[in-house]
């Protein structure tokens, strides 16, 4: 009988609940569309630059509308001023498009403490700045391989990863492992501050899931509090989308009059291969 009783309690609430169900016509503010840049100066690859602008959410997808092709690039650091030029072709591999480059210059000087400036209008008169301070990389000690026995019958190994935090500074860090056997999988990628380990040798760890040959791609960037603040506010931002409980959360970005990422990535880098 209660069984009835609480089948019957669902069905009137149920009801219930339609009977108190109230169309609302929202109306949403004008959507205001703005310049989104994203570029890395990274050591010995070319500069590149990718160029485009917000579009809106309940619109119908256009790459050619995202994408802009008519836009002037300008990167200077020091006393000299590059202007970049329109790239055509994406990169299907990595799924980017970085449509603007800097012709018959593979890589710029990067150095150490030397700030570097990115202008860019697009051809409404919209204008975005950025800029960026190179810092020479923290490099990677030495690299270990250990083993952590799971059970009688299976044993887990993963490289362990040391490096030296420098105790003047306040520091960020990402770290990547990519297991370049398997598809250049990425297998590791997180980033953190300094404030644990200040100025004292820290380990991370690649993970377990290698196996014996795989060959194992470790980088580790030394990145600037911008470029921190922005994977964090990143990640709090996807975490949000689509989550009715979760805090709205907003991208924090170096790019000044739009929305983006321009930032110096200075790494350390070491290939191994598990034994």
């Amino acid at each position: 009988m209660r069984y009835i009783v609480f089948l019957s309690f669902i069905i009137i609430a149920l009801g219930l609940g339609s009977c108190l169900q109230k169309k609302v016509d929202i109306q949403l503010p004008p959507f205001k569309s703005q310049l989104v840049v994203e570029g890395y100066l990274e050591k010995n690859k070319p500069v590149q630059i990718a160029v485009s602008q917000t579009s809106n959410f309940f619109g119908t997808p256009d790459l050619s509308a995202i994408f802009l092709k008519k836009a002037i690039v300008v990167l200077s650091y020091e006393n000299v001023v590059d202007t970049l030029i329109f790239n055509p072709i994406p990169d299907l591999k990595h799924a980017k498009w970085f449509n603007y480059y800097l012709k018959n210059s593979d890589s710029i000087p990067l150095k150490d403490n030397v700030t570097y400036h990115l202008l860019v209008q697009d051809s409404t008169g919209r204008v975005v700045t950025a800029e960026t301070t190179w810092h020479n990389a923290t490099e990677i000690d030495s690299v270990k391989e250990t083993y952590a026995r799971v059970n009688a019958t299976r044993t887990d190994t993963s490289m362990k990863v040391y490096f030296k935090d420098n105790a003047a500074t306040v520091d960020y860090y990402r770290f990547r492992a990519v297991n370049h056997t398997r598809n250049d999988s990425v297998r590791v990628d997180a980033f953190f501050p300094d404030n644990l380990f200040n100025g004292q040798t820290f380990s991370l760890t690649t993970g377990r899931r290698f196996h014996k040959g795989d060959t194992c791609d470790i980088t580790l960037f030394h990145i600037d509090s911008d470029y921190y603040t922005f994977l964090n506010t990143s990640r709090n931002a996807d975490n949000a989308n689509g989550n009715p409980f979760a805090s709205p959360a907003t991208i924090i970005s170096n790019i000044k009059g739009g929305t983006g990422i321009f930032t110096a990535m200075p790494e350390s880098n070491r290939r191994v291969v598990f034994k």
